[in-house]
């Protein structure tokens, strides 16, 4: 089955990627989950501005969506290190994703869309839809960077979520 990724990254300590793997089919569903968890007033949820207490709930959730989440992690944050994450996503995911939405941030947006288009062309994904996307148009992006923030908080964080994570090479 043909499988959406969804990407976000932490630029604590370095830079950790997350590239959420949702089957096509099951997108529409797990997005009206999502948006089920915002509160009055909310547009769109971000770990770093939520409690403790609905973090937890919002694994939970995410837990239940019985996806695939890879980490690929980078010692520093930069332009050549985000350059080797977004390629290794589109190399891990050729063939398999048909759609890849990477969040959205104005000061990489040109580096990463000639990244992206550069990593289809070597990995010869040609039929791969790429975008750049504000978090807040899909609620898929949230999953990613929930799984960034609790990636790299580790401890009882990192094993709330590590049984639907795989490091992946760079």
């Amino acid at each position: 089955m043909p499988i959406h990724v969804f990407v976000d990254e932490n630029k604590s300590r370095g830079l950790l990627m997350a590239a959420a793997r949702c089957p096509s089919g099951e997108v529409a569903v797990h997005r009206k989950a999502l948006r089920g968890l915002l509160l009055p007033g909310q547009e769109r949820l971000h770990f770093n501005h939520e409690t403790d207490a609905r973090r937890k709930q919002i694994i939970q959730v995410i837990a239940d969506f019985h996806l695939l989440v890879d980490v690929y992690q980078a010692d520093r944050d930069t332009w050549a290190d985000r350059r080797r994450c977004l390629e290794a996503v589109v190399r891990d995911t050729a063939g398999m994703a048909e759609r890849l939405v990477v969040e959205r941030e104005e000061s990489t947006y040109d580096h990463d869309q000639r990244t992206l288009h550069a990593a289809c062309q070597r990995f010869k994904c040609f039929d791969l839809r790429w975008e750049l996307m504000v978090p807040k148009l899909d609620p898929l992006l949230w999953v990613p960077d929930a799984i960034a923030w609790t990636w790299r908080r580790g401890g009882s964080w990192r094993r709330s979520v590590e049984r639907f994570c795989q490091v992946r090479a760079l």
